[in-house]
């Protein structure tokens, strides 16, 4: 599967050294069952409490660098919660994750505990090449079970059928389902995060997803 992936002049800009970290494979099996999801979510409502219980979540430096990198652009992170720190409050507050199907539930789990938000893509629905951009005033695009979403100056994805998703919320037209055989996922990393820890979240991710799906590989892109 060859992905290619580059970003904007503002991108470029404003967020320097921004990176993505993409993880992507094909023969996908989609399934409700995920016997690894219930150990996992253990683990991570475990590390969470540890860590947060006294201590606000804002006080971990990751998140701290997301949301720096959301206020670069002009987009305020406290209104629109990237996807990974509103994943992490929904657990502190007791209520779970949404429990969708496996590529999903595993995806979640490895966004929240890395505090890195991540899109995940079918990417048979891709249409050509994928640009890092900022919306542009007037673009929107259908959100999954949340509507029209306006992108006009947000942290987007785009391809050749216009904007497909951004760091808080998927899209309608890309999302995976029951059919999917080709996934994307990508992590959206501020500067101040380092390869390393980057590269770890994309073990984990490729780890969970082995039993699901052929072909894994695993890259970094740094703008």
């Amino acid at each position: 599967m060859k992905i290619i992936i580059s970003a904007s002049e503002i991108i470029k800009q404003r967020i320097p050294g921004l990176k993505l970290g993409m993880v992507y494979g094909c023969g996908a099996s989609v399934s409700k069952a995920c016997p690894e999801f219930e150990a996992g979510f253990d683990e991570l409502q475990s590390y969470l409490n540890r860590h947060y219980s006294t201590a606000p979540l804002s006080s971990n430096p990751v998140i701290g660098h997301v949301r720096r990198m959301y206020r670069k652009i002009g987009w305020e992170p406290t209104r629109y919660r990237p996807s990974s720190e509103a994943l992490a409050r929904r657990i502190l507050q007791g209520k779970g994750l949404y429990r969708i199907f496996n590529l999903v539930d595993l995806g979640n789990l490895v966004s929240a505990r890395y505090h890195l938000p991540m899109g995940l893509y079918d990417a048979d629905k891709i249409s050509g090449d994928i640009l890092l951009d900022v919306g542009r005033a007037g673009e929107s695009y259908q959100g999954i079970g949340k509507g029209e979403i306006h992108a006009e100056g947000k942290l987007i994805l785009r391809d050749d059928l216009g904007i497909f998703g951004n760091p808080t919320a998927d899209s309608k037209r890309t999302a995976l389902d029951q059919a999917t055989k080709s996934i994307l996922a990508i992590f959206f990393t501020p500067p101040e995060v380092e390869a390393p820890y980057l590269q770890q979240a994309l073990d984990d991710l490729t780890t969970y997803y082995r039993p699901y799906v052929k072909d894994l590989e695993k890259e970094i892109i740094s703008f």
